[in-house]
């Protein structure tokens, strides 16, 4: 859903204060203000410090009153280089060729609802990912993979044990019905974005992805391919060739 559920005279009542445990100098007083209106709409009770961070972004896990946890993703400004390479996946995309784009707020705002955009459809398709709650400006609600706000672990944080040929061909399965049901490309795809909880991959991070007819998502693919391949294949684990595996997913690798 993209829209917020209206807020119940209770919560209006609620100290806002009480929601932020850890307070973070880089949510500035706009995403503050949203995260408040956000924590009323979904009944959250409070925010806790943040679990992942990255070039584009930080999450943070979201505990609500009945003891359930959402995954916050919240959008900060950028580097000039990922700036550039957040309008080259954004601006070059036909689904978004209508959205106007002045300045780095509304490119940030329009990243956000890019990947709000290609969880749902992943999602809808079957594809394993976090479950699209909504997105509000700069502000991306998911489904918490992971127990009482303590994630689960990347594919690349695993022990070697634990890497199996069960997770490499659930992984393969997940990308092939990312390709071939929901159309999209994920196009940074490695260990470092495979979630894996009770011994199941969620493809996650998907802002970049791209549907499959778009110029060089095959050859996007082959990467994601070839990384996966070459992690699990440095693990002792039997791979398909890639080649091999663009054909079951009825795409070509020329």
């Amino acid at each position: 859903m993209t829209e917020l559920p209206k807020k119940t005279k209770d919560e209006k009542r609620r100290k806002d204060e009480d929601l932020f445990k850890v307070v973070d100098s880089t949510i500035d007083y706009r995403t503050y203000l949203n995260l408040i209106q956000i924590a009323r709409r979904l009944n959250i009770e409070e925010y806790l410090g943040a679990i992942s961070s990255g070039k584009e972004a930080r999450i943070y896990p979201a505990k609500t009153f009945d003891n359930k946890y959402y995954a916050v993703k919240i959008y900060y400004t950028s580097t000039a280089q990922s700036k550039r390479a957040i309008k080259k996946y954004t601006i070059g995309d036909i689904r978004f060729e209508d959205v106007k784009v002045t300045n780095t707020k509304q490119l940030i705002n329009t990243w956000a609802k890019k990947e709000f955009k290609n969880l749902s459809r992943l999602y809808e398709a079957g594809t394993r990912v976090p479950k699209p709650i909504l997105v509000y400006e700069n502000i991306l609600v998911m489904g918490f993979i992971g127990e009482n706000g303590l994630r689960a672990p990347l594919l690349k944080e695993l022990n070697d044990e634990e890497i199996t040929q069960e997770l490499y061909d659930d992984l393969i399965q997940q990308v092939e019905i990312m390709t071939k049901r929901a159309k999209l490309v994920h196009g940074d795809l490695s260990e470092y974005n495979v979630m894996v909880y009770d011994n199941k991959c969620y493809i996650i991070d998907v802002s970049q992805a791209i549907p499959i007819d778009y110029e060089d998502a095959i050859m996007l693919l082959k990467r994601d391919l070839d990384n996966i391949n070459r992690f699990f294949e440095d693990k002792g684990i039997n791979i398909k060739p890639t080649e091999e595996l663009l054909i079951e997913f009825g795409v070509s690798g020329d």
